[in-house]
């Protein structure tokens, strides 16, 4: 799904995904023929500044999109006004209270009062016959909309038991969600899967630490060998990749892989009770990413589920530890009223030094080597080694090492040169320079 987020080139207004049977092509939100250019799409998160506006006060980040008949209006005045319309209509929380009440009078009222038009205005007057129509037009339901720059909510682990049942719940729900995750069948598995899952929380050092090191991850095979057994969910305790602000992942197992799943944490700028209403309704993480993952799939830094990853390769490493996490009284209280095993959380942490880190600069450093101290820590990635074993170890045997970070605990982690652009794949053509921009 995270694919889906493009924006013009052009206008830099983020543009609404029309999915032909499978074929996604991308348009101009609101009036799709307007603007005078055709869409420019990229990545969203390669520009600097994407519009992201109700398409209604033009004020808020939207969060519902409802869809309507395609609507062409027309208003009488000093000059005629006609326009066609889009058939997707992003809608910030405020606004889509008043369509949920069919109030399309305020809906307007609200809308010029935003952009200071006077009510006898020729623009305020075809603004109202739109919302009008929208709100008499709409089709049933509304989709959530998994794309934008909400700030995002805090994820606390003591907390994680009712983020997930929330999730769940979701999931569960009516609610619409993006392609491909909004059948009925696909959502009930992920969220049969979230009920059974093992929580993990990440803490601030932990998360500082994969932050520094996503980026930079080697072409890792995904086995057994670091994905964690069952189903899981894990949060950050902040989001984690700048392009995307993931701030979640879970993962169940299938016959031939895995299913994982990204998600977004949505930040709420609202009054209290809108959003405790909202809280109630949606929750707290949004589905951004979804994937099947079959054995030895190949993952990088470029790849959404590269913070993931690199989790679980630095928990493989054992550079961490685990312990359980007191989870909130009411939540405990809740479970047990439903007869529900007690919720568990397990803490991650980077495992203490146990001894103090030898100076770089100690004359005796890399002597008996001969090899120079680094001054850093990196990825090594994955490769093969000849394992010895056997009556005293003569045998040999094969084995694969997944990559791993090598250096002292205490150095920093090398600054990253690698240029990641995730949705660029192309190879150039041979004798095509790769300027960056191109990917």
């Amino acid at each position: 799904m995270i694919e889906h987020d493009k924006a013009c080139t052009v206008c830099t207004y983020a543009l609404n995904p029309i999915d032909d049977n499978g074929t996604i092509t991308y348009e101009h939100p609101v009036a799709p023929a307007g603007g005078g250019h055709n869409p420019a799409p990229v990545p969203a998160h390669q520009l600097a500044d994407v519009y992201r506006r109700c398409h209604l006060c033009s004020d808020n980040e939207p969060v519902w999109m409802y869809r309507t008949p395609q609507i062409e209006v027309m208003s009488q005045g000093t000059r005629q006004i006609t326009e066609t319309y889009s058939t997707q209509w992003n809608i910030c929380i405020p606004c889509a209270a008043l369509i949920e009440q069919d109030d399309h009078v305020t809906l307007t009222q609200r809308s010029i009062a935003v952009m200071r038009w006077h009510p006898a205005d020729p623009r305020a007057q075809l603004l109202g016959l739109l919302h009008r129509a929208i709100v008499l037009t709409r089709e049933p339901g509304r989709t959530l909309l998994t794309t934008g720059a909400q700030t995002a909510a805090p994820l606390k682990a003591s907390t994680l038991p009712k983020v997930r049942d929330r999730l769940a719940g979701l999931l569960r729900g009516t609610i619409g969600l993006p392609a491909p995750i909004d059948h009925p069948e696909p959502r009930r598995l992920i969220a049969d899967s979230l009920d059974q899952a093992r929580l993990y929380w990440i803490d601030p050092q932990f998360t500082t630490l994969v932050a520094e090191v996503l980026t930079d991850l080697p072409d890792t095979n995904i086995t057994d060998r670091i994905v964690p057994a069952g189903s899981g969910l894990l949060a950050w305790s902040t989001p984690l990749d700048h392009r995307h602000r993931i701030a979640a992942a879970s993962w169940a197992p299938q016959p031939d892989g895995w299913q994982m799943i990204c998600y977004r944490s949505l930040g709420l700028d609202q009054p209290p009770a809108a959003t405790e209403a909202i809280r109630h309704e949606i929750g707290w993480l949004v589905p951004i990413h979804v994937e099947h993952v079959p054995h030895e799939f190949t993952v990088n830094g470029d790849h959404p589920l590269a913070a993931l990853i690199a989790s679980w390769l630095i928990i493989a490493q054992q550079l961490t530890h685990d312990e359980p996490t007191p989870v909130d009284s009411p939540i405990r209280k809740a479970y047990a009223r439903a007869r529900r095993p007690a919720p568990e959380v397990r803490l991650l942490r980077i495992r203490p030094r146990s001894s103090p880190p030898q100076l770089a600069d100690t004359p005796t450093a890399g002597a008996r080597t001969g090899r120079a101290k680094p001054d850093h820590r990196f990825w090594v990635s994955g490769h093969k080694r000849n394992q010895a074993y056997g009556p005293g170890r003569t045998l040999r045997q094969e084995i694969d090492i997944d990559p791993f970070l090598k250096g002292p605990e205490n150095l920093p982690i090398k600054a990253s040169t690698t240029v990641r652009v995730l949705g660029t794949t192309r190879q150039p053509p041979e004798g095509e320079s790769s300027a960056p921009g191109n990917g």
